[in-house]
């Protein structure tokens, strides 16, 4: 199903960075087979891309460097500052993610040149709000971040202004400030489907959903319901927004004083949680995920200043990176294994293995070496090279230190 309509039309534009692209895609068609379905998803060598030519032969683009970029923008076929627009937003892109943008640009360029694009959209991934990444099985796949998407419509307007209807399918964008945001993409949005809290996996629903998300955006669309996903599984986290009816949830939200007092009540579980004193044993639901779904419904509130809203945002991120401990260390391990390897034998310790201690042990661990580090007169090199890696990274579980796809 790799077809884009040729008139204006319910066609449906699916852009997914887990392996199950492919099943939410052929679920959208089953519910509608005269709607056609253009399927975008993780190619098979990383950042690389092949177009071919009119005579028939292929380029293969590898989009990790300029040239490659430069090679593919090219056979877009646009003005040559509109085609380093593209250039740039290709270039902004994270690791394993300008594959996905390189191929949503080849669909948007037909719109600048006067070809007729899907006007229905589905963006599905893992998700913390600001960025879909991909991950199953051992599949890890880039961060494509929500700016990504809005700096490749920035340069190819006329494709932006052709999405009509919006699916998010992942979690938490559904609050009203992030559909916000999605709508200021896509000026001529008429509905947006998303989701406030958790959204629902492939196998555990999403395949309904998508087929509930197609029905009700079948034709001249400028309303939605957002009980659209009654009795379907996670059918409650559903936020929807229309022209005629504006932001709507399917549960009524709490307000922002309740918010905010489960949020100071939520911090001394956060608290134990971050320092090692309490393992988390279930990511998706218990006290902390609580505590996570009290942030992300803060955050999702327009009354929230900007102070408060940048300092949410990163509670927000450092304990997502809690809930998924066990996962962050083991692609800490994963990734750093010759670097831990290095700095502790230059103290003259062995390296650990992070993915096999727990929280609180790691914090032991890394205590210990920054203590014996301060004491070294000269401290070695490559100590002090992991050092960084080990305190912003695994104790304090920055963002910068930790990507969203070890997640």
């Amino acid at each position: 199903m790799n077809r884009v309509g040729s008139s204006r039309n319910d066609d449906v534009l699916v852009l997914g960075m887990n392996p199950h692209t492919g099943t939410e895609a052929e679920a959208i068609h089953r519910a509608n087979p005269r709607a056609r379905v253009t399927t975008l998803q993780d190619t098979v060598r990383n950042d690389q891309v092949v177009t071919s030519s009119a005579r028939g032969g292929e380029r293969v683009h590898d989009l990790k460097g300029e040239a490659g970029i430069q090679s593919f923008v090219a056979t877009l076929e646009l003005s040559w500052a509109q085609s380093q627009r593209v250039a740039a937003a290709l270039a902004g892109a994270g690791e394993d993610a300008r594959d996905e943008l390189a191929q949503l640009a080849q669909v948007w360029a037909r719109a600048e040149k006067g070809g007729v694009i899907p006007s229905r959209l589905v963006l599905s991934g893992h998700s913390g709000g600001s960025s879909l990444w991909g991950e199953e099985r051992g599949f890890k796949n880039g961060v494509l971040s929500r700016d990504n998407i809005a700096q490749l419509a920035a340069a190819l307007p006329r494709a932006a202004a052709g999405i009509e209807d919006l699916c998010v399918a992942a979690c938490y964008n559904g609050g009203q400030t992030s559909v916000e945001a999605w709508r200021a993409i896509f000026p001529q949005v008429r509905t947006v489907w998303a989701y406030h809290g958790s959204a629902p996996g492939a196998a555990s629903g999403s395949t309904a959903h998508l087929a509930r998300w197609e029905k009700a955006t079948r034709g001249e669309v400028n309303a939605l319901q957002a009980d659209a996903a009654r009795g379907l599984r996670k059918g409650e986290n559903l936020a929807v927004w229309s022209r005629r009816d504006g932001y709507q949830t399917a549960t009524v939200s709490a307000n922002l004083d309740e918010l905010r007092t489960r949020y100071a009540s939520g911090q001394r579980v956060f608290e134990r949680s971050f320092s090692g004193a309490e393992a988390v044993r279930d990511a998706q639901r218990g006290p902390l995920r609580e505590h996570y779904n009290t942030l992300q419904a803060l955050l999702g509130r327009p009354e929230v200043s900007a102070s408060e809203r940048a300092r949410l945002e990163r509670a927000r991120d450092q304990t997502l990176r809690v809930l998924f401990y066990g996962n962050v260390a083991e692609q800490f391990q994963r990734t750093h294994r010759t670097s831990l390897q290095r700095g502790f034998a230059a103290l003259g310790w062995s390296a650990p293995d992070f993915s096999r201690l727990g929280r609180g042990e790691a914090l032991s661990v890394i205590e210990s070496f920054e203590a014996e580090l301060s004491r070294r007169q000269p401290p070695p090199l490559e100590a002090r090279r992991l050092l960084p890696l080990l305190t912003e990274g695994l104790r304090d579980l920055r963002r910068e230190r930790v990507p969203e796809n070890w997640l």
